[in-house]
């Protein structure tokens, strides 16, 4: 029973790796495509086209979200990750890297994405793949729930040197009803066809599971039409 069990997890496994490649490769054609000729008719063209091309490549690069998220759940639930814990800097080797990825996403929301470091001590050991899709899913959230004003990521050491990163928005918030259930798979407090946001509730599980393989702590602090904090803390004194 456990090898046919096996079996049948390495099977969905392949499954989806190969599903995602078969849907990610004409994805980024079309991505591709798109960006060379908005750069090609950037000033001859009019602004509705201009945003017609703008809404390509958000909706492209949220189909990859997308896939990249049940691939990364599968991977969990199968358990066929395996962590690779090594030293690197957060802010130069994910950070940098993660708000230059997102400063269009907030841009073509007329939002400002601020990176703000106040410690010199960045250098932290983990997982560099879980760690990225931690910021991601976290970032990715902050500016797709907010309408107006900021989405801030601020570095700091805490009183007890462990280092923090804060993802700091001014967007809609989360009822204190929902908070219990944020980290749930498949779980948004806007559900069914009448909501207001696009997602599929997997994201913050995500986030959770790789929080607790790398000894990170999520601390949410959050008011409804108000904003939200997401602090990652590293559970570490760096001094």
């Amino acid at each position: 029973a456990k090898e046919k069990a096996e079996k049948s997890d390495r099977l969905k496994s392949e499954f989806l790796a190969q599903m995602s490649h078969e849907i990610r490769t004409p994805i980024n054609t079309i991505l591709s495509f798109n960006s060379l000729l908005r750069e090609e008719l950037e000033d001859k063209v009019s602004e509705d086209l201009r945003t017609s091309f703008r809404t390509i490549e958000n909706g492209g690069r949220r189909l990859i979200r997308t896939i990249d998220l049940i691939l990364n759940m599968s991977q969990l639930q199968t358990g066929s990750y395996d962590l690779n814990i090594r030293e690197f800097d957060i802010l130069n080797d994910i950070l940098e890297n993660i708000y230059l990825e997102f400063k269009n996403f907030a841009d073509n929301k007329n939002l400002k994405l601020d990176l703000i470091c106040k410690t010199n001590l960045t250098r932290i050991d983990g997982d560099y793949f879980t760690i990225v899709q931690i910021f991601s899913n976290l970032i990715d959230n902050a500016i797709k729930y907010t309408n107006e004003g900021s989405v801030e990521i601020i570095i700091y050491l805490n009183s007890a040197s462990e280092l923090c990163i804060d993802v700091k928005d001014t967007g809609i918030g989360i009822s204190e009803e929902f908070m219990p259930r944020l980290f749930t798979p498949f779980t948004q407090e806007e559900s069914g066809y009448t909501r207001t946001y696009e997602g599929n509730g997997l994201g913050l599980a995500l986030v959770k599971k790789y929080a607790e393989m790398n000894n990170i702590e999520i601390i949410v602090n959050s008011k409804k039409d108000r904003g939200s904090t997401f602090t990652v803390k590293f559970c570490k004194s760096l001094n």
